[in-house]
């Protein structure tokens, strides 16, 4: 175990705290980019770096049909997930880190992942997105949405301000270090490119507050 799965199942019994401490903000953006797709009835999805499943609540026009697989290396976030969904949603759990995953080729319609590219090293994104479009399907699509460092010189400082020392001293030290994360992750473009280098097309990429970006790419 990595000492990244250790911070998070330490941090899960108080992970609800990165809603309030974002100010509702994780869950709105996480809103929009799930409902990007329509319908998820008779589809297969894959939420990955699923966390607690909080993707799952906002799914869409879902049915008997839709396959779901969630996939989190952390063990407190899959048993939190399935205490909360194992009676409302079909699905099947994968506790595993994802590039040592083996989900096959071409049997996702749907690759959700929020918030969790920011954690990923540069020397493995290229070898994120090639892997996502190889499990994404015929007219299948990927939704990403994350944090990423402001580009406006005073907007990083309030963030830095905010995360690093209010955060920190309002509910732990362990909150404080998304910042971290989010200084080192610049946008989505990276794996936007990637993407069109692997023939996908992008259906729209976004910055919203000049501090999270979605990306929806789709395969014709």
């Amino acid at each position: 175990m990595n000492d990244l799965q250790q911070y998070f199942d330490r941090i899960q019994p108080r992970y609800y705290i990165n809603e309030i401490a974002s100010l509702g903000f994780t869950r709105l953006f996480r809103k929009m980019a799930v409902q990007k797709v329509k319908s998820y009835g008779d589809k297969r999805v894959l939420d990955l770096m699923s966390g607690q499943g909080e993707n799952l609540k906002f799914l869409q026009l879902h049915n008997e049909n839709t396959e779901i697989v969630t996939l989190d290396f952390s063990s407190a976030m899959n048993l939190k997930l399935s205490s909360t969904f194992k009676k409302k949603l079909f699905v099947k759990q994968i506790q595993d880190d994802f590039f040592e995953s083996h989900i096959p080729d071409r049997s996702m319609d749907i690759i959700l992942c929020s918030y969790g590219t920011k954690t990923i090293e540069e020397d493995k994104k290229k070898i994120f997105a090639d892997k996502l479009s190889k499990i994404i399907d015929e007219k299948g699509e990927i939704i990403i949405v994350e944090f990423v460092k402001p580009k406006t010189a005073w907007r990083f400082t309030c963030v830095k301000w905010y995360i690093e020392i209010l955060v920190s001293k309002l509910f732990g030290s362990e909150f404080g270090k998304l910042f971290h994360y989010i200084n080192k992750n610049e946008s989505l473009e990276d794996l936007k490119i990637q993407f069109i280098r692997n023939r996908l097309s992008i259906i729209s990429h976004k910055r919203y507050l000049d501090l999270v970006e979605i990306l929806h790419v789709k395969r014709d």
